[in-house]
């Protein structure tokens, strides 16, 4: 990933501090939970009352076997942090999509910070125009913002098997 210059968005400036310069590792042949390679870690101490944070993810299932399932989760505060949003374990087929987005208003700062938040995202869909959307709201949520919060996308496959193979393709984190 690579930092970018900030733009003006209605007279707020926009950070854009990540996004993917190259899809991720792909998860494949584990049924744990994993989070892809491609991330990004927001500083501690860096975030301000009234501030968002606008998450984005697109990947793919390259390959896929019998009818295993796949769960896409996402996450601040890295796998054990909180959990934000999930697409629920599907049967995949190989080229299968899943994207979404998130935005987080920070309310407060400190060790017991908080957030609210909403996303939609969309299912894990073989065509165009066949994808299920669903949406997610996210109550006040204490975070610690005085510590460093990695975003981390992951995959859960029902069955380890070699012919199982996920990639994230975009992940974008912006910070207004």
């Amino acid at each position: 990933g690579r930092l970018i210059a900030g733009r003006l968005n209605r007279g707020v400036a926009v950070v854009v501090p990540y996004t993917n310069e190259a899809a991720s590792t792909a998860i494949s042949n584990t049924v744990t939970e994993t989070a892809f390679s491609t991330g990004y870690t927001i500083p501690a101490n860096s975030l301000e009352p009234g501030q968002l944070i606008r998450i984005k993810w697109q990947g793919i299932a390259t390959a896929t076997n019998a009818t295993d399932t796949l769960a896409i989760k996402v996450y601040i505060g890295g796998l054990s942090g909180t959990l934000l949003f999930t697409h629920a374990a599907t049967d995949v087929a190989d080229n299968n999509v899943f994207s979404g987005e998130y935005t987080l208003v920070v309310r407060t700062i400190g060790s017991s910070g908080t957030v609210v938040g909403y996303g939609t995202g969309k299912s894990i869909a073989a065509a165009e125009g066949t994808a299920t959307y669903k949406d997610d709201i996210l109550a006040s949520t204490t975070l610690d913002t005085t510590a460093s919060k990695a975003i981390a996308v992951s995959a859960q496959w029902s069955v380890a098997s070699a012919g199982n193979s996920v990639r994230l393709d975009v992940l974008t984190v912006e910070l207004a």
